[in-house]
């Protein structure tokens, strides 16, 4: 009996997870939580001082145009043609993704500053050099 319950306990939420995808004619529609960070799944229009928040009106307008997305996939009638609009959905939001990835990795490199600067074999000032061969020096070298 403890078995039966821990299944059932087990497979209820399971089954209500699944109607929450939709799927029409074997077609499972792109959810946004699938390519949208977590914190940004429910975003809502920016208002007030949060149109200040540049992130968050970024992922509202590529959450809007998402949906719109989706409904000109919906109101297609061929199940090929609609199953070929959520593919392109799908491809067009991760090359967003790609896109917005290399752009916070362009941003952090440039807030950095070069390379150059955190190369501890830097021999552009005197002292580097200086220092660099004293470590090579040997006690018995030094008098």
């Amino acid at each position: 009996m403890k078995k039966f319950i821990v299944l059932l306990a087990l497979l209820v939420p399971v089954y209500v997870l699944a109607e929450d995808i939709v799927t029409l004619d074997g077609i499972t529609e792109p959810q946004w939580g699938e390519f949208a960070p977590p914190s940004f799944a429910d975003v809502e229009e920016p208002k007030g001082l949060g149109k200040l928040n540049e992130t968050a009106a970024y992922w509202y307008q590529r959450r809007a145009d998402f949906e719109s997305s989706i409904e000109e996939c919906r109101s297609m009638e061929d199940a090929d043609a609609k199953y070929s609009c959520y593919q392109e959905v799908k491809v067009k939001q991760y090359q967003k993704n790609s896109e917005y990835n290399a752009k916070l990795e362009a941003q952090e490199r440039a807030r950095r500053g070069p390379q150059e600067m955190y190369d501890r074999t830097d021999t552009m000032l005197p002292i580097g050099n200086y220092l660099n061969n004293f470590t090579r020096f040997q006690p018995n070298e030094l008098h």
